[in-house]
């Protein structure tokens, strides 16, 4: 009997024991089971209370948070842009402010625009200026959507523009600053482009335009006319001046953000054909590539940009590139250590860096550095003898673009240059 009692002892042992492993495993390999015990407790689990608390706190202050609000300038500057003074409108009638090129000086005018022309959504908008230097310019530019989506649109305008005293030093890069002159240029300008936007920030087009060109002497009566200095074989072009009929072909990537850009890129690559149609004697190829990059850091109060831009040609053996039509060097928008349109080529080269940084909203200051150089033959159009110039500046912004911006320039053979300019730069 006490050995059967014995056994029966081990045998309660190992039953309980059993039981124990059973429920050891459960509690191992099920833990859901556990939650769902817990939870039929009436009692959540501590991390879930721990992240609904959280959670609760993030919502509270994103709720009480409120959003920065701009001071005096921005103000001042947005309500300029909207259309804060008499005039400045996003339609109808509107003050025309800024410059008409380089070099023409403050421009004033007025101007009409319409987004609902003919009750559709076509874009019409009207201008005339004029500057204090006797700079004019009139145009009229409609745009209509070809595409339900406005994907395709297509541009057409007429421009009409007198400049009496555009600067001229010669061609090449070995024209020096004694030979300043300056020509009038007088034109005309019918065209149509249609821009077509396929993926993302990808969009191409292509045009056509008339040009109705007329050049002569210049009327700053500070430096000579350029009939005094050059002829037209140091300036072809000179005597006469044909219409061309302008045929191009574009591709462009833009996907900077905001517009008046602090992160993303810029690319454009243009083709056009000039061809000479009275004299068949100054048609030639034009090929520009401008590219634009800028990065941010510290929540974009910090920029750095990054600029180049190549223009090359390419003129058969029996013509000639016009010098009216080359690309130019110098001013507020490229080398800003030297006048405008200081350096002509049929080829030409800039490389140009800004750094940007917030003194307060509404105005950024600026530290750039310029370099370039034109060039007759395009195996010259390399980074050898490379004019440059340095300097600093201060922009007037919104993140729809530049309101005003001033810029010195040093460092250049050709001087210190302060430019004041309404308007952007790259």
């Amino acid at each position: 009997m006490e050995g059967l009692a014995s056994v029966a002892g081990l045998s309660h042992h190992f039953a309980v024991r059993a039981v124990h492993l059973v429920l050891l495993t459960a509690v191992l390999c099920c833990p859901a089971w556990v939650t769902h015990a817990q939870d039929a407790s009436g009692q959540p689990p501590a991390e879930d209370t721990r992240a609904a608390a959280l959670r609760a706190a993030r919502e509270k202050k994103q709720q009480e948070t409120a959003p920065p609000e701009p001071n005096a300038l921005e103000r001042g500057l947005r309500a300029f842009e909207r259309g804060g003074v008499p005039l400045i409108t996003r339609d109808g009638l509107y003050a025309k402010l800024g410059s008409l090129t380089t070099g023409s000086g403050f421009a004033y005018g007025a101007g009409y625009r319409s987004h609902r022309f003919f009750d559709r959504d076509a874009g019409l908008d009207l201008w005339a200026g004029a500057t204090m230097t006797q700079y004019w310019a009139a145009q009229a530019r409609l745009q209509l959507p070809i595409a339900p989506d406005g994907r395709i649109v297509m541009n057409t305008y007429w421009r009409r523009h007198d400049y009496p005293q555009e600067d001229f030093f010669g061609i090449g890069p070995d024209s020096v600053r004694a030979n300043h002159t300056t020509f009038r240029t007088l034109a005309t300008t019918v065209g149509a482009r249609v821009n077509g936007r396929l993926v993302g920030p990808l969009a191409v087009g292509g045009g056509f335009e008339y040009l109705n060109p007329s050049v002569g002497d210049g009327k700053d009566k500070k430096v000579p006319p350029i009939g005094d200095v050059f002829d037209d074989a140091t300036a072809p072009g000179l005597d006469s001046q044909p219409d061309f009929v302008r045929s191009l072909a574009f591709v462009d990537v833009d996907w900077r953000s905001p517009r008046n850009a602090r992160r993303g890129g810029w690319y454009r690559a243009e083709y056009s054909h000039y061809e000479d149609r009275d004299q068949n004697l100054y048609s030639f190829d034009r090929f520009d590539l401008d590219a634009r990059q800028f990065f941010s850091v510290l929540s974009e109060r910090r920029i750095f940009v990054a600029r180049a831009f190549v223009s090359t040609s390419h003129t058969p053996g029996d013509q000639t590139m016009p010098f009216y039509l080359m690309p130019s060097l110098g001013g507020n928008d490229s080398l800003r250590g030297f006048r405008e349109y200081r350096f002509r080529g049929p080829h030409a080269l800039m490389l140009q860096g800004e750094y940007r940084f917030e003194i307060w909203s509404g105005l950024d200051a600026a530290l750039f550095y310029d370099a370039g150089k034109v060039a007759m033959q395009r195996q010259d159009l390399d980074f050898n003898d490379l004019e440059s110039d340095y300097g600093f500046g201060f922009r007037f912004n919104t993140d729809n673009g530049l309101i005003f911006r001033v810029d010195s320039a040093f460092g250049s053979r050709d001087g210190k240059h302060l430019w004041m300019v309404f308007g952007g730069t790259f």
